[in-house]
């Protein structure tokens, strides 16, 4: 490994030395025709020939001697001619239109007297006009943009204001995706699941051809979106005949090993994808098809952490779990109950995908054009265990990993196997010169589900009530659990072109079907152990759940929901003249629910509080009711100099998003009717022992359902007016071109929430008063209004939230093969809610806030950095008299790596949840801490435990420079992370008559700094559990509000971040090579 390390460190290093001297899948052309003395030509036949198919578009100018092509191919070349009688003929080639961007160009005719030849010229890039912000990614750039996941993300990345898939400092499940016009949403939205179906893995990225990322477009077809518009358009074929056979391949020896002073473990890591392309001409310049294939195999580290034995005792990666109470729990297990628990560390996961996409194109004639296109993939990958949930937030949970955390066995992981369909059909017709028209429909089905190795109850074996020390059995959320996530999806957009205006009347229909057999926790049934000796002893537990369908109490059932949308608009883009366009248009979309949940009589007749104390009742059988949501739209593109030197453009206008609809089956769920859970008394736990069978324990006569509250019990509800997310965006920048093919921007982009998305639980009682101590004098509260219910989680609207940022950015095209871009971008956005998790419950237990948990304060987006500055950079080299060839990509980014909070390790505010932000105390008369406080086997003194606190403040720059405030929700970033992706294509060319056969290699180095240093471009871990909220400060036992004591082990790290021992953190190659014959 050390020889290749140095060979591509070599490679690359001279290679660098040498070189640093909504729904949208066309694109339009448009401009004005003139003679001589710029007087307009009304009658001039205008036609575009698509080059590689032959599509031929016909037109003629009208008044004012403008002429619009609508819907045409993206990408190119095109070919444009323009003939008057009298005049010499005009033709430019070589013009490319990326998705969703028109070209713009004017034409002047010259007498024929005076040329008698036609005018041929080049097509330049810098008459593609955009006018609000977007990123084009052409078919070019997915080619030379290193991209080692083979993944849109790899892509979408090249978007200045992006932060992996989140968009402008909005929520990444607020995005909208679509391939050929079908949404291809991961709709229901379960985290994790990716932005695409399945996992990101259903579409492979030899079938793309172009990509489009808008973030305010004002075109009023675009839709579905608060965050980031994603389209993309797959390969056709043309009338060239097209062949590739690939292979991408990772191996052990291509995944670095050193971090900082640590080690990644590289072993039996590897990658293999297969596949292939096939596209042409079944009638010359008519029919086309396209074909690709894929197949990719995988295997990764399972388990990074490591049990505690003598010779781990110095890895940063050692947890306290001793490998000698694993290795005797699982012995035990298996002599007591032939339960196998598979091996607790050191084990790989697998991942298998395979997918088909196909394709066909007829151009039935110059005025009619129908796309259909089909594409299929399964996976099979394996994930792991859940790491902190647990059935309720009544008792602490700890963490199943980390440095701080317990362990779990690898047969309480799980696969997630995901199918994935999806078609669609497009006719674009062009009735006229004046009229055209588009219709589109597709279907994509995705169906999820987890399969576990075994199905036994889940146990937690605690340390001390808060921390869990070793799991085992069925993970929480995979028993039976399964997903079916359907939608149909139609549109038609009419246009009409009068001259200086093109109006476009349109309409849009969505309907989707979600069922989900998750159950919440207990589903496979939940025990939980004081400790190991009491589950030895077969003592009774602490805990014990379980989940069970009442109609059918050994089965579980499954929630459903139905959605449908139905959307009109209309927008015109009115151009006075050829330097000014001014676009503008109305979209009301109506959503509304035609599933009927079951009732709860008993739950209605409850009453609950909203967020400002009044008096509320809920019918869980009801959705929201079905609104109008209005989205008007303005924008504008100014050619300041008449030569497209320099172009303001901008606009403002309302946006109109989806939820995750994972949030809206949550109701159904948590109803009490069609699902309960018991849950044993103190009194009952004494009769309870493990049992590997999860329906030893369901009552044999539950209670009748919706008659009665059982006491414990939870609910989820929505608002009755809960909207869609809604958000106003504006939008305004500056291009200046300073310099042949340099182009400098400045865009600036500000959205503000209109319908922010959050939870409540009406079910918190009233204030009941402050906290007592110093300093830290927040609000403390009852934890239940109504005794028996534990919480009801309510879905609704708040008005609070915006983002802004800035974009300063230059592009550059060579004539010798150079392109290359810089940006840099600030980013301030704030929310109120994270939004990230699937359950109602803990989507109200997990937010953050210091004072009301149901007027939560606005605090930072985690979806956004502050600062990022991003760059890539490709350069062809063709040489030996066209024979060989060798491409050159460079991709940078910098950026801290993601925002973070620090919280209290349990619940100090009454609320009954533990996601309460620290207040920084100024000094140490302002916090109190527990005497002989035990953590680690180690007692520590009151005075120990307030050194080392503030030690550690004075070691954070957050902490340290806000003494005596709260802390703001992800008010802290993590240090820069630097990243540089490298990309070489060597091809080698051998002709035969008019034929091409191509060998091409490549070589994608992801974090080629790692490569370099150890110390470079590694990522980072926290020390106090897994996610972005920070567990700093422990409560001491018999927490006392009036009189608040603390806990904080002066063991624990000595800073919030560590580097990510993992091969995340590491430099990686892929090897690839192709045959491509056309």
């Amino acid at each position: 490994m050390q020889t290749l390390r140095k060979l591509l460190i070599t490679l690359f290093t001279l290679f660098f030395a040498h070189t640093l001297l909504g729904q949208v899948t066309t694109s339009s052309m448009s401009g004005v025709v003139s003679d001589e003395q710029n007087a307009p030509l009304v009658g001039a036949t205008v036609v575009i020939i698509h080059t590689p198919t032959g599509s031929k578009y016909t037109t003629s100018s009208q008044t004012g001697g403008y002429f619009s092509f609508p819907n045409i191919v993206p990408g190119g070349p095109y070919t444009i001619t323009v003939s008057y009688v009298g005049l010499a003929e005009y033709k430019r080639t070589d013009i490319n239109v990326p998705l969703g961007d028109k070209y713009d160009i004017s034409v002047q005719l010259t007498s024929a007297a005076k040329e008698l030849e036609a005018v041929v010229i080049s097509g330049r890039k810098s008459n593609v006009i955009k006018t609000g912000a977007a990123t084009s990614i052409t078919r070019t750039q997915i080619l030379n943009t290193p991209n080692i996941s083979r993944s849109l993300t790899g892509l979408t990345k090249l978007t200045p204001q992006s932060n992996g898939n989140s968009f402008a400092g909005m929520n990444n499940r607020y995005n909208n995706i679509t391939i050929d016009g079908s949404v291809f949403n991961n709709n229901f939205g379960r985290s994790g699941d990716g932005m695409v179906p399945g996992g990101g893995l259903s579409i492979s990225l030899d079938a793309i051809d172009q990509i489009q990322v808008n973030l305010s477009p004002f075109d009023v077809r675009q839709a579905g979106f608060v965050g980031g518009g994603i389209n993309a358009v797959t390969r056709r074929g043309t009338n060239d005949f097209y062949a590739t056979a690939y292979t991408f391949q990772r191996f052990k020896s291509f995944y670095g090993t050193k971090v900082a002073d640590g080690t990644a473990d590289n072993s039996n890591l590897s990658s293999k994808v297969y596949g292939g392309s096939i596209g042409g001409a079944i009638i010359k310049n008519k029919l086309f098809f396209f074909v690709n294939a894929e197949k990719e195999n995988s295997t990764r580290p399972g388990q990074i952490w490591l049990a505690n034995r003598a010779e781990t005792a110095n890895n940063p990666m050692v947890t306290p779990v001793l490998a000698s109470d694993l290795d005797k729990l699982s012995q035990f297990l298996k002599s007591e109950y032939n339960y196998e628990t598979g091996p607790y560390e050191k084990y790989n996961f697998g991942l298998d995908n395979y997918k088909l996409l196909g394709r066909i194109d007829w151009n039935i004639s110059d005025k009619h054009r129908l796309t259909l296109r089909y594409t299929q993939s399964k996976t099979e990958d394996d994930e792991q265990v859940n790491n902190s949930s647990t059935i309720g937030s009544s008792f602490g949970n700890g963490r199943r990993a980390g440095s701080t955390g317990g362990m779990a066995y690898a047969n309480s992981n799980f696969k997630n196997n995901t199918t994935v369909k999806s078609g669609v059909a497009e006719l674009n017709s062009n009735f006229s010169k004046k009229i055209s028209n588009q219709i589109l429909a597709s279907y994509t089905d995705n169906r999820p589900t987890r399969v576990p190795p075994s199905i036994v109850p889940f146990v937690d074996i605690m340390k001390d009530p808060n921390t869990v020390y070793i799991s085992f059995g069925t993970d929480l959320f995979s028993y039976k659990n399964y997903i079916v996530d359907k939608a149909f999806n139609a549109a038609e957009n009419l246009t009409f072109n009068f001259s200086k205006h093109i109006l476009t009347v349109g309409g849009s229909f969505d309907h989707m079907e979600f069922q989900n057999s998750f159950t919440s926790g207990s589903g496979g049934g939940y025990y939980r152990y004081a400790s190991l000796q009491d589950f030895l002893d077969k003592k009774q537990p602490v805990v014990f759940a379980v989940s069970y369908d009442p109609s059918n109490p050994k089965g579980i059932a499954v929630p459903a929901a139905k959605f449908n949308q139905l959307g009109v608009y209309i927008q015109d883009v009115w151009s006075p003249n050829s330097y000014f366009k001014l676009t503008y248009g109305l979209r009301v979309d109506k959503p509304s629910y035609p599933y009927t949940p079951p009732r709860n009589p008993a739950l209605e007749e409850v009453t609950f509080k909203d967020e400002n104390g009044n008096d509320e009742h809920f019918d869980v059988s009801q959705f929201p009711k079905s609104r109008f949501l209005v989205s008007p739209r303005v924008g504008f593109t100014y050619d300041v100099e008449h030569d497209k030197s320099v172009i303001i453009r901008g606009g403002t206008g309302v946006f109109t998003g989806r939820i995750p609809f994972i949030w809206l089956v949550n109701q159904v769920g948590d109803n009490g009717v069609i699902r309960a859970q018991y849950q044993a008394s103190n009194t009952e736990l004494a009769n309870i022992t493990y049992n590997t069978d999860r329906t030893t324990y369901i009552p044999t006569n539950p209670p009748p359902v919706g008659q009665s509250i059982p006491s414990g019990s939870s609910y989820s509800a929505t608002a009755r007016d809960f909207k869609m997310p809604q958000v106003w965006r504006t939008n305004l920048a500056f291009d200046k071109k300073i310099a042949p093919n340099t182009l400098l921007s400045f865009e600036f982009i500000y959205t503000k929430m209109i319908n922010n998305v959050y939870y409540r639980n009406d079910n918190l009682g009233p204030q009941s008063g402050t906290l007592g101590g110093v300093g830290d004098n927040r609000p403390i509260y009852t934890t239940r209004l109504n005794p028996d219910i534990n919480r009801l989680a309510v879905l609704d609207n708040i008005n609070k939230g915006s983002s802004f940022s800035f974009t300063p950015m230059i592009q550059k095209s060579f004539a010798n093969g150079w392109e290359a871009s810089l940006a840099y971008t600030y980013t301030f956005a704030q929310d109120v809610a994270i939004g990230s998790s699937d359950q109602a419950a803990s989507g109200w237990t997990t937010n953050n806030i210091v004072a009301n948990p149901n007027k939560p304060e606005l605090g930072y987006s985690n979806f956004a950095v502050p600062h990022r500055i991003v760059g890539s950079a490709s350069y062809k080299l063709n040489y030996l008299s066209q024979k060989m060839a060798t491409t050159f990509g460079i991709y940078y980014s910098a950026s801290s790596q993601e925002r973070f909070s620090y919280r209290y390790s349990g619940d100090i505010n009454g609320d009954g949840a533990s996601n309460d932000i620290i207040y920084i105390p100024k000094d140490p008369s302002e916090i109190q801490f527990q005497e002989g406080y035990k953590a680690g086997g180690v007692t520590y003194t009151a005075k120990q435990q307030s050194d080392a606190f503030f030690t550690f403040i004075e070691n954070d720059k957050y902490l340290r420079k806000h003494k005596g405030q709260y802390m703001d929700r992800y008010g802290a970033t993590l240090p820069w992370n630097h990243l540089v992706d490298l990309r070489i294509l060597q091809d080698f060319y051998v002709r035969t008559g008019n034929k091409t056969h191509t060998i091409r290699i490549s070589a994608d180095v992801t974090n080629f700094l790692n490569l370099l240093n150890k110390d470079w471009g590694y990522k980072y871990n926290y020390g106090f559990g897994t996610f972005q909220d920070q567990a700093l400060l422990g409560l001491a036992s018999g927490f006392n509000k009036a009189n608040p004591v603390y806990t904080f082990n002066p063991a624990g790290p000595s800073r919030v971040y560590q580097p990510n021992y993992s091969t995340a953190s590491t430099w990686g190659l892929v090897l690839g090579l192709r045959y491509i014959f056309n």
